[in-house]
């Protein structure tokens, strides 16, 4: 199933564009899953800033903030930054189309390890009851980074891993 990027349809990105730095190219993790939840409910919980704030690993930490009256969390323009030793990832949210798209767009100088290594630029989810026969909620997400030369396989073997626990974890909280 194909799930559209905003851009194809002309829809805006709301932050500054980045660029490579010289040493760098482009790099896109892909990941998609189903969960054996309806979508209402698996949106919901992509949704909801206690997913990711509550039950951190000391000494990491994903703080929101909000620039106006709206209280913290996932709005369009809405801040948020994750944090802790070797990882500065502050962001802005983006596009958000109610139960299907979120766009999260890092600024520049966000990074992981170290900003001479690997600079992640974007982070978008999609969700979709259009999932393969037996039903659920296909879940897809998309990180775009720039990554120093050479660091390519790395990356993509560590957010394997990284991602590895995340279907688990939404089956677990959508399906209770």
């Amino acid at each position: 199933m194909a799930l559209a990027h905003p851009e194809a349809a002309g829809g805006p990105r709301r932050t500054a564009p980045q660029a490579p730095a010289p040493g760098f190219e482009e790099h896109a993790f892909e990941k998609s899953f189903v969960v054996s939840a309806p979508r209402e409910r698996c949106w919901a919980w992509l949704e909801n800033p206690a997913t990711f704030t509550e039950g951190q690993v000391w000494p990491y930490r994903v703080e929101f903030v909000s620039c106006d009256s709206r209280p913290p969390g996932f709005h369009e323009g809405g801040l948020n930054i994750h944090h802790g030793p070797f990882l500065h990832l502050p962001a802005v949210l983006g596009e958000i189309r109610e139960g299907e798209y979120r766009d999260l767009l890092y600024f520049y100088g966000s990074y992981v390890i170290s900003p001479r290594l690997l600079r992640p630029t974007r982070l978008r989810f999609w969700v979709s009851d259009e999932a393969p026969p037996g039903g659920g909620t296909e879940v897809r997400l998309r990180l775009d980074s720039y990554v120093r030369r050479g660091f390519a396989g790395i990356w993509t073997a560590g957010q394997r891993v990284f991602w590895s626990r995340f279907p688990r974890w939404m089956e677990r909280s959508c399906s209770a």
